[in-house]
This record gives structure tokens, sequence and C-alpha cells, in this order.
């Protein structure tokens, strides 16, 4: 790692930025400084993963996996022994809502609604019975991390039809305690799968992301959601998604994946604002194919604290069958983010 990517500063004042930044991420995270751990799961398929911390454990939850787990979670206690995540078990095994098909579940987001009940709201989305190419969003509730997580609802969340549907959702609780949901457009649904799929006549795909401002029950809607972000045309394939906020000492990160997930193209980067409203800008790379041997690294995830970091990537020549679940820290100085390594 580059420890002066960390601070936008004068030569004479690089060296106290640096050490705030290491003393940030060693009060966050225990200073322990390990390198990235790839497939921590031994090939289980766990895409599109999300953390969230109880206590002393981490609890991380993923996209149906294709052997009878609508959301496979795992937990480890001690987040850097990659031997330690449990079996994989089914946090939402009984998909409750009408409108949503079973098995058809895709990244979901686990926020504990610690300024309202206590409880634990997790956002996914789920294929439409009446639609299967459109999936929208809805909220599971249980009052146990682990789940198991039910939905009663008769309509999804957020479900921007006529554009194509939306997937990718995750909490956001500001400093303020104004909740947010971001989430993505999901254009490619109705454009035959977008650029990925007809490189050689690309659409022009719509996959913008979107803030939705929420009350603290994590469900009730307030006002209109605001475009953040939307893809840059071919150098990003058409497609941005996974978006996901985090905030530290006043800058608000927005990560997002983009690219095509199964090629070398898909990437994680970010961008920064002063505001969660935005506008964001600066846009920076974050992880890409080639570092620490990955291949389409995505779907990339923050603990609370903002020094834990989930994601997956697949072999080169899988083409999506399986992606892994890897884990890694992440240390956040100014407007910048860099992973930690084991030569940090």
């Amino acid at each position: 790692m580059l420890l002066s990517q960390l601070c936008q500063l004068p030569v004479g004042l690089l060296a106290a930025c640096i050490l705030g930044a290491e003393a940030e991420y060693a009060r966050l995270d225990g200073g322990h400084v390990n390198a990235t751990n790839i497939d921590v799961l031994d090939g289980h398929n766990f895409p599109d993963p999300a953390i969230v911390n109880v206590g002393s454990v981490s609890y991380v939850f993923g996209t149906s996996d294709g052997v009878g787990n609508a959301i496979p979670m795992t937990q480890n206690s001690e987040f850097d022994n990659a031997g330690g995540w449990s079996a994989v078990t089914d946090a939402f095994p009984q998909l409750g809502p009408s409108w949503g098909t079973q098995y058809s579940t895709w990244a979901p987001d686990v926020s504990q609604l610690t300024d309202y009940d206590g409880s634990f709201a997790m956002y996914y989305a789920a294929a439409l019975t009446n639609n299967t190419d459109i999936h929208c969003v809805g909220i599971a509730r249980s009052m146990n991390v682990a789940g198991p997580y039910t939905d009663a609802s008769t309509t999804p969340l957020i479900c921007p039809y006529s554009a194509g549907g939306a997937i990718d959702a995750a909490g956001f609780l500001d400093d303020d305690n104004k909740r947010y949901v971001v989430y993505k457009i999901d254009g490619p649904a109705i454009t035959n799968g977008g650029y990925c799929n007809s490189p050689s006549n690309p659409p022009s795909t719509n996959t913008s992301l979107m803030l939705q401002q929420v009350q603290n029950d994590g469900s009730t809607l307030n006002g209109s959601p605001v475009v953040l972000y939307n893809n840059q045309g071919v150098s990003d394939s058409y497609n941005v998604e996974a978006p996901y906020i985090v905030k530290r000492h006043g800058v608000y990160f927005l990560f997002f994946s983009s690219g095509c997930t199964s090629a070398d193209s898909y990437t994680v980067s970010y961008l920064t604002a002063s505001s969660v409203l935005g506008p964001y800008s600066d846009r920076q790379v974050l992880l890409k194919t080639g570092d620490f041997g990955l291949y389409g690294p995505g779907g990339a995830s923050f603990s609370t604290r903002g020094g834990q970091l989930v994601y997956h990537s697949e072999f080169e020549s899988d083409n999506d069958a399986t992606r892994w679940l890897n884990t890694a820290h992440v240390m956040f100085g100014g407007n910048r983010v860099s992973i930690l390594n084991a030569s940090s």
C-alpha cells in the first residue's frame, strides 16, 4: 500500500496525516493488519456479500447460492481468521411476500435499527412473480441478526418497474440519525441484459445509483429518490451497481462496482462528497482484476466501523458460476481509501 495515497497534504504535514490514519485504524479494528483473505468459504458460491457486526461477531449475507439457500449467511468472531467462518445457513428460508419469487433473491444488506426497535432490517431484491425478468427491492425483518428473516408485504418497497426494477439496496444511517437506502436502477433488465449481453450493439442503459430517505423504521419512504451517479458509457460497459455509502470524518464515500460481472472489467471504485446527497466526484479505483491475484472483484460491503471489507471475485473462466467470499481491511484517510496488506 502506498501511504502517500491517503492524504492530499503538503509534504511537511504528510507524516502527521499518516499517523492519524493509522491511529484511527488501530482504534477501530484493534491494530491488526492482515493480508486480504481469498475464498474464505472454500469454494462456496457467495455473491454480493454484505457485512454487519454485532458485538465482536461479523455476520455476512449473500445472494441466493444455487444450492438451496435463499440468503446464505456465515459468521465469524475473528474476522481475520480465514478458517473461522461458520457453515453456511439460510437466513431467509421462506420467502414470505406474495410479490417475490423464492430463490431469486439478490444482494441483501442488513442494518440494525438501533434508533427504532433494535430489530434487524434486511434489504434484498427478488424477481417479481408476474415478471421474473424484473427484480425489485423488499425489506425483511428479524429480532435476531442471523434470522430467520420474514417479509409479509404484498408489494415491494422500491420498484421502478418501467425503468427495469431496482436491485443492490443497502442501508445507511447518517450522523444526524437520518436513514437512507441506496440502490441501483436495473436498466439492463429491460434492454436484453444491456451492453454486457450485446457489446456489438450496446443500448444506452440506465443504471443510476439512487438514494431514498426512509423513516427510522427503515421502510417508510420520505420524499422522492435522488440520482447520485450513473454509468459513464462504454468505459463502464454501461453498468454501475452495488452502491454502498460510508462516512468517515465528514466525507461521504460512495462505493460501487462497474463493468460486466463475468469480465476482467468488473471493478470496485468510489466517489466522494461533502453531502450524502452529493454531488459525488473524484472517482478512484479500489479493487480491480490483478489485485491480490483477483479476477472481476465486486460487490463490496463495509462494516459500520469502516475497517472491515467483504467482496466477491471469481475464476477467470468461471463465467459467474461461482463467486468467492473474500475479506480485507481498509484504511480511510482524507478522501482516499486503501486496502491494507501484510506489508503495510
